[in-house]
């Protein structure tokens, strides 16, 4: 069976993914399902979370991992929305995603929005913790490697789609996981 395609998004809070998966799933002419670390978070009892945050958090963050794999080991597309953040406590979250996902079609996205625009974001939307999306910018990207990457300041949300879109016609084989997998191996 063909693996499902694996559109990869990792971007702060308030930085556009979301709205960007929905933006994607209805431009592509395939069904992608949106998988987001908001929603296995979500999944937690909250008296779990409140006592061991890291802890419950690194065990859905995980599990959305392994999801993932499903997913695209039954040929199902789908779209993550993602924090992967260069920090202890999430030590590992990038590492594992390369080693279940380095021989599935993943096209590895940056997500980028600059900082006064996210903490806009942030007040406008009213669900949102203020000051997170500037402590994740410190905090994000460090690893450095990414098939490509979107601005969704710069360019109109159905422009990044269809970037997005464009780069996996362009390209057969995605070299992002490929090379952080020979990295944490060497």
């Amino acid at each position: 069976m063909e693996k499902g395609q694996v559109i990869f998004l990792n971007g702060t809070s308030s930085s556009g993914k979301t709205s960007l998966t929905k933006k994607l799933q209805e431009l592509l002419e395939a069904p992608y399902f949106h998988l987001s670390v908001d929603v296995y978070e979500n999944m937690a009892p909250d008296q779990f979370l409140e006592k061991n945050y890291w802890d419950t958090l690194r065990t859905c963050a995980s599990m959305m991992h392994n999801s993932i794999k499903t997913f695209s080991d039954a040929g199902i597309n789908v779209i993550v929305d993602h924090v992967i953040l260069d920090i202890p406590e999430e030590e590992g979250w990038l590492k594992e995603c390369v080693a279940l996902l380095v021989d599935h079609p993943v096209v590895f996205v940056r997500v980028n929005c600059p900082l006064h625009e996210l903490e806009r974001r942030e007040r406008e939307c009213g669900d949102r913790e203020i000051g997170q999306a500037k402590w994740q910018i410190e905090r994000i990207h460090g690893h450095g490697v990414y098939d490509m990457e979107v601005n969704t300041f710069e360019h109109p949300l159905e422009d990044c789609a269809k970037q997005i879109m464009n780069f996996k016609l362009r390209c057969d084989q995605q070299s992002a996981f490929t090379s952080l997998m020979k990295a944490y191996s060497s």
